[in-house]
């Protein structure tokens, strides 16, 4: 269902943000405005184009003739000098409606707790049955452990509440064994759950263990405690539970026949990682590097070395045993990116499955290419944030089918015992980077991934398609999570460039149809903007009594090797001894810079008040011929503030909120900044947006927070049913983007990533803009 966000509000005014309205009725002026139908309504008093005083925001009105009081004064509470000026009354209806985060998420459901999301991404999952079982390491405040029924794979179901992180799964005996760490105290553990209904279940020897902050797990088995105890592996057969751990060089048998008791610690095994077991009685381990080793188990548990190991295995990242047809398989990264299947009774290679090399050879996504692992560090002890490259996931069903994880697209593909492509279960976990060309409104890229969005599709779930992939060449140096895929533009050129961090600066780099090419033009540090047009405009952050410059710099045509060639800067504005009601860009904000009409320069402050900046006006419009200000607008509410998100246009400064605003966007004459409030209400979060005309008066403010839950009952940060995604909701959206539909100049969406709430990249519709209408009346002041 789609869910409209309206906010209508009763026929009375919200005088916070009329902060001087009508205080002496003697020497109030009064002028009348006509309203052809009821609407939402904002109006301001102006000297020419530059806004004096906000008399309302945002507050609904009937169809008729109204009344409109000014007692002279602007908004800083002086008396404006007599002459003639102008009443604007804005108003509108226009509608707000929340499509979904379905861009990148494949779930059934649009919203609650039956839906793919999470801070990471697939780890690792299995195939029992008629169920997937499946982990995504660390989750913050939900469970990291999930089920699926086969026949409905699009919809998954949390196991248990918020607790461990889980990467590892085995199954056997009708349950399913998790492995379990917990960060804070360096213990790992394995912890049991029911396949019929994913409740514990306690062995003799299973113990009761409170994982820091966080449930207390009573089926905790081989409770192990190290900084190295990470748990690398799981395998079952036969009563015996093999737990593996990388960096203790150590395999630990359970015999679970006997409690679960540990029979053994099997430490011949140099760097033992991924498991598997065949149907005939064999264990199957990743060791060392490179290598795949059979092991007989004996009856007591012990394993027996075989003769067989695979060979010429590059990086094998995991194994899988397909029981119709006796194979092996292994996921190998490194030069392979490829399934490769092997006899399990001699070893024999069977042809291999996906594109060899896989996004080495280019971007471009399809069903039968893996990203499995690239260059980037391989860091198994950061094992708070699961990376999203270097591990792999197989799983055979009884018939010969099989699921695998695309890695790098986070992608559970599921293919048909001839190796066919069936179905794919996706979603979009901790990528905070989006942006969208700004010349090219239907590609949209979540940090190196492109989508390619069809605008003449209504249902959004049917509009986008994953179209590549950029970041396997990526190294370390240019892997910063807020500056992936940033500014992207196509330019005269037809060649598409954009912005990559580089160290402390950003590096200009194209997206060339065999991948990205990093060019030598770097800029200094990362407080650039690329506008439509091609030109880069820099700004330093804003300090107290400081000076704040904006510079342009003009494209000039490209080089011999298709590098934009910049003139030298200019300056495009300038305020001196800035004021603390300022609204400008500071330190440790997202920088916004737009320029409507050729000279009116956006400016926004995304900050909380600090360094004694920020309880003054956060959104504002420079005028570049003068640097004056043309409006100055959404004012603070003030550190002590401690109410209901403000819904007229003010900016809360107060609680509690740490990372407050994100970015303001222009879309034709449209202004909408985005307030994502980090630790909002002493913890939580907010998905709230300004929506402004360019005349600095509100139209309405839209989506949610976590006020709103309405599985919390109340706020807390306990887990559980609090943390269900629910309509709207996303957490630290902190690069959102707006555009005009290129086929319905009334409609424009506004895009956000989430940083776990649903797992996808949300789209909200804003449409009927035909109906905001400017009425000026003028009024004299003597």
């Amino acid at each position: 269902m789609k869910i409209l966000y309206y906010f209508l509000f009763l026929s009375y005014v919200l005088n916070a943000q009329n902060y001087h309205y009508v205080e002496n009725k003697n020497t109030a002026k009064e002028v009348q405005f006509y309203l052809d139908e009821s609407a939402r309504t904002s109006a301001g008093v102006y000297d020419g184009e530059v806004l004096l005083r906000t008399l309302w925001s945002n507050v609904e009105k009937d169809k008729g003739t109204h009344s409109i009081e000014w007692d002279g004064l602007d908004d800083e509470g002086l008396t404006v000098s007599a002459g003639n000026y102008t009443v604007k009354v804005l108003s509108n209806n226009v509608n707000y409606e929340w499509e979904g985060a379905k861009i990148g998420n494949t779930s059934k459901n649009l919203t609650g707790v039956n839906r793919y999301h999470g801070l990471s991404g697939f780890f690792k999952f299995i195939v029992h049955d008629e169920k997937i079982y499946w982990s995504n390491g660390y989750n913050e405040q939900r469970t990291a452990a999930y089920t699926s029924a086969l026949s409905n794979p699009q919809v998954t179901t949390p196991v248990l509440d918020k607790g461990a992180i889980v990467k590892y799964i085995a199954t056997g005996e009708n349950k399913v064994f998790w492995s379990g760490h917990d960060v804070q105290a360096n213990k790992s553990f394995v912890f049991v759950t029911n396949q019929n209904n994913n409740e514990e279940y306690s062995y003799d020897s299973a113990k009761s263990y409170e994982v820091t902050y966080s449930r207390t797990y009573e089926s905790s088995l081989d409770l192990v405690e190290g900084t190295d105890s990470y748990i690398t592996g799981l395998a079952y057969y036969n009563g015996y539970l093999f737990v593996a751990r990388q960096l203790q060089n150590s395999i630990h048998v359970l015999n679970l026949s006997d409690g679960g008791a540990l029979v053994q610690a099997i430490e011949s095994v140099n760097a033992p990682r991924e498991l598997t077991t065949d149907d005939k009685g064999n264990l199957w381990l990743i060791s060392d590097e490179s290598t795949v080793s059979k092991y007989v188990i004996q009856e007591n548990g012990q394993l027996e070395k075989t003769n067989l190991s695979l060979s010429s295995l590059d990086e094998p990242l995991t194994l899988g045993f397909n029981k119709a047809d006796n194979i092996i398989g292994v996921c190998d990264g490194g030069a392979y990116q490829q399934i490769r299947f092997f006899n399990a009774d001699n070893g024999a290679e069977d042809t291999p499955f996906g594109e060899l090399g896989g996004y080495a050879n280019g971007p471009k996504v399809s069903n039968n290419k893996f990203y499995f692992s690239d260059s980037k560090s391989k860091d198994f002890n950061a094992d708070i944030y699961t990376p999203q490259y270097n591990h792999a996931s197989l799983a055979f069903e009884n018939d010969g089918s099989f699921w695998v994880l695309d890695t790098g697209n986070n992608r559970m593909m599921n293919y048909d015992r001839n190796r066919n492509f069936q179905n794919k279960i996706q979603y979009t976990p901790d990528w905070l980077m989006l942006s969208v060309d700004k010349n090219n409104s239907s590609r949209l890229f979540v940090d190196f991934l492109e989508y390619e969005i069809d605008y003449s599709q209504e249902d959004v779930a049917k509009s986008w398609t994953l179209k590549n992939n950029w970041g396997f060449p990526i190294n370390d140096m240019h892997n910063n999570s807020f500056g992936r895929i940033r500014e992207p533009v196509t330019l005269a050129n037809g060649k598409t460039y954009f912005l990559l961090t580089e160290g402390n600066n950003f590096v200009i780099a194209e997206l060339a149809e065999n991948g990205i090419r990093i060019t030598e033009k770097v800029l200094d540090g990362f407080n650039w903007v690329w506008l439509e047009d091609g030109s880069l405009v820099y700004v330093n952050p804003a300090g107290l009594n400081s000076d704040v410059i904006w510079e342009k710099y003009e494209i000039n045509g490209f080089d011999n090797n298709d590098d934009p060639i910049f003139l030298g800067g200019t300056l495009l504005a300038k305020r001196t001894n800035v004021q603390f009601n300022e609204p400008l860009f500071r330190i440790g904000a997202w920088l916004s810079v737009a320029i409507l009409d050729d000279y009116k320069l956006l400016t926004f402050d995304a900050r909380p008040e600090e360094n004694g900046m920020g309880a003054g006006y956060h959104l504002g419009l420079l005028n570049t011929n003068d640097n004056s200000w043309i409006f100055k607008t959404s004012k603070a509410t003030g550190k002590n503030y401690n109410g209901e998100y403000p819904l007229d246009g003010r900016f809360d400064t107060g609680n509690e909120a740490h990372n407050a605003g994100s970015k303001a966007m222009v879309f034709g004459n449209n202004i909408i900044w985005g307030y994502y409030g980090e630790f909002w209400k002493g913890g939580f979060q907010t998905n709230q947006y300004a929506h402004y005309w360019e005349n600095g008066l509100l139209l309405n403010v839209f989506g949610t927070n976590w006020k709103k839950n309405p599985n919390g009952l109340s706020v807390n940060r306990s887990g559980g049913s609090v943390f269900t995604p629910f309509e709207g909701m996303a957490g630290n959206a902190i690069a959102p983007y707006t555009i005009f539909n290129p086929i319905n100049s009334n409609i424009a969406y506004l895009y956000h990533p989430d940083e776990s709430w649903h797992g996808g990249i949300h789209r909200w519709k804003i449409s009927n803009l035909n109906s905001i209408q400017e009425t000026e009346v003028s009024i004299i002041l003597n």
